[in-house]
């Protein structure tokens, strides 16, 4: 099933959830000729803001410009993985959740067969942080509802509607970190670590009982062969010729 182009994609409404604050959706109208699957987001060409002066491993708060593309609403589940990988195990109730302990190679597999890519961090951060440069995806800032428990708790992917972004993307900061395409670089950087690892996005920091969510602009690292509980992945699409 899929929307048809040309209507408004996103209203500017507001979605609330579980007694969350509302976060208001940018509104977007598809070109005519784009059709849009039901499972992903249409994200409009344009400029934002990518980075922070605050974080100097980022952009700074460079003004980007992108091409539109589409990207996955939801971290790709446990469940829909394994239809491509067999051998990958699933607990029982466990399928809605988001897939982890998969490498980048095996992400970006998954991705390719279904006709997609992994978002490269630019496309990942405009989807999570719109046009108006804010720090989390559904704007205020808030204490995690798990400080107090110790380990990583995954969340189903479409769990909380109150922490989703402006365009209406879930996950992004407060589940699983996820695989983007792209190497680890910033300014400055050693020629030792060059080359040696992948770019992820979005998911929680943790130290003992503290739990925080990561910030849209906040970047961080991992080798292409990890695989951790807290690692998974969402693909994304471009719409230019």
């Amino acid at each position: 099933m899929i929307q048809r182009p040309g209507l408004a994609l996103l209203a500017l409404l507001t979605l609330s959830a579980c007694g969350g604050d509302p976060v208001e959706q940018i509104a977007v109208t598809v070109p005519d000729g784009i059709d849009v699957p039901v499972d992903m987001a249409y994200i409009p060409a344009g400029t934002f803001f990518m980075g922070s002066e605050k974080d100097p491993k980022t952009r700074l708060g460079e003004k980007v410009d992108l091409p539109h593309f589409l990207i996955d609403r939801y971290e790709i589940t446990r469940g829909d993985f394994q239809k491509w990988q067999t051998d990958y195990h699933v607990p029982p109730g466990k399928e809605a959740y988001p897939a982890s302990e998969v490498t980048y190679g095996e992400a970006a597999g998954y991705c390719k067969s279904r006709g997609k890519r992994l978002p490269t961090e630019a496309e990942w951060e405009k989807a999570a942080r719109g046009t108006d440069r804010r720090k989390w995806p559904w704007g205020l800032y808030r204490d995690h509802p798990n400080n107090g428990f110790s380990g990583f708790l995954p969340e189903k992917v479409d769990a909380r509607e109150e922490w989703i972004s402006p365009y209406g993307v879930h996950g992004m900061g407060h589940n699983v970190w996820e695989w983007v395409a792209g190497d680890w670089d910033y300014n400055g950087m050693p020629g030792s670590e060059r080359g040696r690892f992948k770019v992820i996005r979005g998911g929680l920091y943790q130290s003992h009982l503290k739990i925080d969510f990561s910030a849209t602009y906040q970047r961080n690292f991992m080798p292409p062969d990890a695989r951790y509980n807290f690692l998974g992945f969402r693909c994304a699409r471009g719409l230019e010729p």
